[in-house]
């Protein structure tokens, strides 16, 4: 990741100052984290209360995508300038996994501890089945993860390993073309071959789409310069194609969105395009100064990864505690309730955990990056 000074104003153009911190970047980590906690905390309401008033939250999954096109952006960055070399390769590779795998381990040891303890308090609406070697090493496979949002991070390995190829053998200059020959392969086996085995559905996944348009982005923010209000107008084009797809979900579905969730290529094509064009208004109004961020945002934003990996846990405690000692309690309450215990811990696990691994294991580069991360040059990237 090292490279000189000059070599890092060689590649920036004269409008992007290279020490600025794109904050906007964090915030959308913060915002897709909540929107997977929203969504599963629906699903908790619909197994345990048998209710369906957070009906809306279920488009909280598209938090997933929104992580994967941010992963396109932050990986193109913290590549830009870097030449093929197995040293630069290498330590990327193990910069990633530094950042994913531990705090990922920690987390699913306490899922395992408990499914060796009781097998019928893990995955119960999959029967309880769990694919013990494939959830730590995260491989993809057709059963259930202890973490069920592991997979995600699957596709996220995938993607740094072909950056750790594209470091090996390709000169940056033709990097993005190689980005964009690889999702087309992909996307080509996806719609001509007929093999079913979750490690093929990962490598053709048109989900791959999302981190090609995050790579792209990353290359339209770094080499031009959009009208200051162009933030304005991607953010309501962000409003109006997620309204668009709730109100086809609500006339052709029946409000279920699982026919979105289920489907990669819809699934990137509609929650695709939505998050990009969010995080992409987010970052134009930042840079034109119209807006500010600071605060709880970033905050949250730090804890993203935290988050992401223990709010399931702590959603399904909260919500077994209040079934048990509060079955009188509506959704309402219990839904602030299970909020609160997540921010909670998300903050304690990034303080105490998350954090003090991250500085054992790995040490950021001192040169500023194309662009660099918000406050947190020690927050992973995740799904």
């Amino acid at each position: 990741m090292s490279q000189s000074q000059s070599t890092v104003h060689q590649t920036t153009p004269p409008h992007l100052n290279p020490k600025s911190r794109i904050v906007s970047i964090q915030v959308c980590r913060g915002l897709a984290a909540l929107l997977v906690v929203l969504a599963h905390l629906h699903n908790l309401e619909v197994k345990y209360l048998t209710s369906n008033r957070l009906g809306m939250l279920q488009y909280g999954v598209s938090g997933v995508d929104m992580f994967f096109v941010i992963s396109g952006i932050v990986i193109s960055a913290v590549t830009a300038g870097q030449q093929p070399d197995l040293k630069n390769a290498a330590k990327f590779l193990y910069q990633r996994f530094a950042r994913v795998f531990p705090i990922y381990w920690i987390y699913s040891a306490l899922v395992l501890a408990a499914f060796l303890h009781n097998p019928l308090l893990v995955n119960a609406e999959s029967g309880h089945r769990v694919h013990i070697l494939a959830s730590f090493f995260l491989l993809p496979t057709d059963m259930p993860m202890l973490l069920v949002q592991g997979w995600t991070l699957s596709y996220e390995v995938y993607f740094y390993s072909v950056f750790f190829l594209l470091l090996l053998f390709c000169p940056e200059r033709f990097r993005l073309p190689a980005v964009l020959l690889w999702v087309a392969a992909a996307l080509a086996l996806y719609f001509s071959a007929h093999v079913h085995t979750p490690l093929f559905a990962c490598l053709t996944s048109p989900l791959l789409l999302e981190f090609l348009v995050g790579c792209l982005l990353y290359q339209l923010y770094r080499r031009t310069r959009l009208h200051p209000y162009a933030g304005v107008a991607l953010l309501s084009a962000a409003v109006l194609g997620f309204t668009f797809v709730v109100r086809w979900t609500t006339h052709a579905h029946g409000s279920d969105q699982q026919w979105i969730e289920y489907s990669p290529l819809f699934r990137s094509t509609f929650y695709g395009s939505v998050a990009a064009l969010f995080v992409f208004g987010l970052m134009e109004l930042e840079r034109s100064r119209l807006v500010s961020f600071t605060g709880p945002l970033v905050a949250i934003g730090d804890w993203s990864y935290s988050m992401y990996l223990s709010h399931t846990i702590v959603l399904k405690l909260v919500f077994h505690a209040c079934t048990v000692y509060a079955p009188a309690l509506s959704i309402v309450p219990i839904a602030l309730v299970s909020l609160l215990a997540v921010l909670v811990i998300s903050y304690a696990s990034f303080t105490f955990l998350e954090r003090p691994l991250l500085r054992l294991l790995y040490k950021p580069s001192r040169r500023p990056a194309v662009l660099p991360h918000a406050r947190g040059e020690q927050v992973p990237v995740s799904g």
